[in-house]
């Protein structure tokens, strides 16, 4: 395959995950294992417990399609910031993840918490970008499985990422490919488009997907949906316990390395996705697909 340049909104999204204060700021308030959108259910849960309930989330839906995640697994990990479901799968069943992530930052910590929890044997971690997948991600194969979370939304190219999710995906029906990605609602641009304008200027892009966009791109490349699990409803709870813990932790992080730049940028950018999640502007689940 041809080299390309990443897209605009990938790289963006490379520049704001390398940044040392953006790091420090999810290490404290996520535990350090991930990133990710959490199920707060209950709202007691910690953005740790939630985070890893997702995860547990998206393993029931590839269990409930048919495929069994065992020893023998392979899974490829897109956008895996600092690696906790691949820890987690590696942990839980004794599979085989490589993680690509385009951010040099994540991945040192990826590898250092892997060292630490003993999982280097299981784990590989490779730097590259999601839009034209490395050589050396498929030395070993193509994988049983294709994950992904929230990571799609920092592409203007999604096209192109389900072309190479196609490529690395083992043939046949067996495969599936899980992943959740935060969309616009039908109605969003059309309805509230200042809040969507906020929106795509924190993510650096020029547009979001629809729920019916992954629906039709994975059918026009051979794929069948195996479901689909509308969490859109956790997504203000999520938001506004991010944005009240960051109020309340405001000065630790200060002391721990998150400048007043990245305290205000996540402040403002968490006021828009609660106001988005509040008008119903944004969108948030698991897809799952096979090979039809």
């Amino acid at each position: 395959m041809s080299s390309s340049q990443p897209s605009s909104a990938t790289l963006s999204a490379q520049r704001y995950y390398n940044s040392h204060s953006t790091n420090a700021f999810y290490s404290l308030l996520w535990g350090g294992e991930g990133i990710h959108i959490g199920i707060l259910d209950p709202p007691s849960l910690t953005i740790a417990e939630a985070g890893r309930g997702t995860i547990m989330k998206m393993v029931s839906t590839v269990m409930a399609s048919g495929l069994q995640i065992t020893s023998k697994s392979r899974i490829l990990d897109l956008g895996s910031g600092y690696g906790g479901p691949a820890r987690y799968l590696a942990k839980t069943f004794g599979c085989k993840v490589v993680c690509l992530n385009l951010s040099s930052v994540q991945n040192a910590r990826n590898k250092e918490l892997t060292r630490e929890a003993g999982l280097e044997r299981l784990i590989e971690v490779i730097e590259g970008n999601f839009e034209e997948i490395p050589a050396e991600v498929l030395a070993g194969g193509k994988f049983d499985v294709v994950w992904s979370e929230d990571s799609f939304l920092h592409s203007s190219n999604r096209s192109r990422i389900i072309d190479e999710i196609s490529r690395c995906l083992v043939d046949g029906t067996e495969g599936r490919v899980v992943f959740t990605d935060i969309m616009a609602s039908p109605q969003a641009f059309a309805e509230h488009p200042e809040i969507m304008s906020a929106m795509l200027r924190r993510l650096e892009t020029e547009s979001m997907a629809m729920r019916d966009f992954y629906d039709k791109a994975f059918v026009e490349r051979g794929f069948v949906s195996l479901g689909y699990w509308d969490g859109k409803d956790h997504l203000e709870t999520h938001y506004r316990k991010v944005s009240e813990l960051l109020q309340q932790q405001r000065e630790e992080f200060l002391d721990k390395g998150v400048d007043e730049e990245t305290i205000e940028k996540q402040v403002v950018g968490l006021k828009n996705w609660i106001q988005g999640a509040e008008v119903g502007c944004i969108d948030f689940g698991i897809f799952c697909f096979r090979r039809s």
